[in-house]
């Protein structure tokens, strides 16, 4: 007499794809076994370095506390005011910052999932607050916010995403998920067409399994996959995130037969803080993102601006900044502030990043080696562009300069200067496996590979040139809970002997 016991799903990766794939694979009653690549110290993979930023829909204030009654300091009001932010709003934000290239079904499906899905988090004890950074007002008692970006996890600075990952290990270990430390993916087993576990560690030891979600990040850790695909000048990049993400999850997808999704040659990459290292464990604090750039201008160190600082909120345009200082001589540049911004990029947008001061524009040129002659040309032709007036406007863009700066213009003429020295910070790739909405990888016919899914950064076809803030986590949790309810419910059970 033969009986049957849960499906086994292998889960690859244990960041925060990984975990909520995991969790719902055990949710729908799969036995779950979770691969991670490094020592528990690496848990959280990417998510652990990020700014806890989800991106989700909601019809107003009661969506929002809901999920959370926490306030960062200064935000506690008598009321909330938060217009709403649709599905359609946010399918058309990021197909528009796609360039109209992103999947629509995958658009939609994570529009239409986000509010559950932060719920679904908030109920594994990842908790979340009210964010003062990302535009929000407090005015005579009233709690402003405009549409989109509202809360982030708890913690302190820019770099919370720990606070994320903590809960779901704690919950993924507590309803029973089988994790493996130290313990990479090699490659995804099949025999007559049918999954059967995956290869591990040197390829030796082999883990039986019916399904197997791929969650393990892009390639961006990887340097000859950066060279390949994204240019020799990014074979060096710092890195913003974790080290771990070298694309062995996505090329073992597809060896398995999953065809190729989004643009291989494009990549989240922001301004950061040179001073600091990549990250080594989990907990550990990445480059610190440089984003006040939206507060003053961005030289090169010909002493010449190079982009638009400000074409909309600098949340839904810091993911590009990188990108656009890598095509600059030596892959540097400065970010450059008077006294109008400086404190407020100081408090909010700098971390621990030392910046160079000045009393004059050819004293600063000298501090920070750009030639002297060409920063006060670009500063003065900057300063003439800007609209008069003191006040700082999302809609004082500047006049008769290329490139413009769209939005918040203002003259910079009030030393003492103050120049922050950035580089790019590679965060990760966006090229990666096809799935569709529920997480099944996709082979090149289209049709779903028997036994494979994939979500997070491993898989492509969502973003392409820019997205808005966070987005990138809330399709990580979104596709990641997808593909592991998906797996477990289309795994037959295991049959063995009685």
């Amino acid at each position: 007499m033969r009986k049957t016991s849960a499906p086994t799903i292998v889960v690859a990766g244990a960041g925060l794809t990984g975990l909520s794939a995991a969790i719902a694979a055990r949710e729908a009653g799969a036995r779950v076994v979770l691969l991670e690549k490094g020592s528990r110290g690496d848990v959280g993979g990417n998510a652990a370095f990020s700014g806890g930023l989800f991106l989700f829909c909601y019809d107003g204030p009661d969506d929002l506390t809901s999920i959370t009654e926490d306030f960062e300091p200064g935000m506690k009001a008598d009321r909330i005011e938060a217009p709403p932010y649709t599905r359609e709003a946010y399918a058309a934000e990021l197909l528009a910052m796609s360039g109209g290239q992103a999947d629509s079904h995958l658009v939609n499906a994570l529009a239409e999932r986000s509010l559950d899905t932060v719920r679904w988090l908030a109920a594994k004890g990842v908790r979340f607050t009210f964010n003062r950074t990302l535009g929000a007002e407090v005015c005579d008692g009233v709690l402003r916010f405009p549409p989109g970006q509202v809360l982030t996890c708890t913690g302190e600075g820019m770099s919370r995403g720990f606070e994320v990952i903590r809960p779901l290990l704690a919950h993924a270990e507590r309803i029973g998920v089988e994790i493996r430390w130290s313990t990479p993916l090699a490659d995804v087993l099949r025999s007559e067409g049918q999954l059967t576990g995956v290869a591990v560690g040197d390829g030796s030891e082999t883990v039986p399994a019916g399904a197997v979600v791929i969650a393990t990040g892009g390639f961006q850790g990887n340097r000859e996959l950066r060279r390949e695909h994204l240019g020799p000048q990014w074979e060096t990049v710092r890195l913003r995130g974790t080290r771990l993400a070298t694309g062995e999850g996505i090329q073992a997808a597809l060896r398995a037969g999953a065809d190729k999704a989004g643009t291989w040659s494009s990549c989240h990459s922001a301004a950061v803080d040179p001073t600091m290292p990549s990250p080594g464990s989990s907990e550990a604090s990445p480059p610190f993102p440089l984003h006040g750039f939206w507060l003053g201008v961005l030289i090169n160190r010909d002493g010449e601006r190079f982009v638009d600082e400000s074409p909309g909120p600098w949340v839904k345009n810091y993911s590009k900044m990188g990108k656009a200082i890598m095509r600059q001589p030596g892959c540097e540049a400065f970010e450059i502030f008077d006294q109008r911004t400086a404190a407020q990029v100081a408090d909010e947008f700098a971390g621990a990043a030392v910046p160079t001061i000045a009393h004059t524009i050819p004293e600063l040129a000298k501090r920070i080696g750009v030639p002297a002659d060409r920063l006060a040309h670009t500063l003065e032709t900057y300063n003439s562009a800007c609209p008069s007036g003191n006040g700082i406007a999302d809609d004082h863009g500047t006049t008769g300069m290329t490139p413009p700066k769209s939005r918040w213009a203002l003259p910079l003429d009030r030393p003492p200067f103050v120049a922050y020295h950035a580089i790019a910070g590679l965060t990760f790739s966006f090229g990666g496996i096809r799935i569709d909405p529920n997480g099944r990888a996709l082979g090149v016919d289209g049709a779903p590979v028997t036994g494979l899914y994939a979500a997070g950064e491993a898989i492509g076809g969502l973003f392409y040139g820019d997205y808005p803030g966070g987005a990138a986590l809330m399709r990580a949790a979104v596709f990641g809970r997808a593909a592991g309810h998906t797996a477990a419910t289309e795994t037959k059970p295991t049959p063995h002997a009685a």
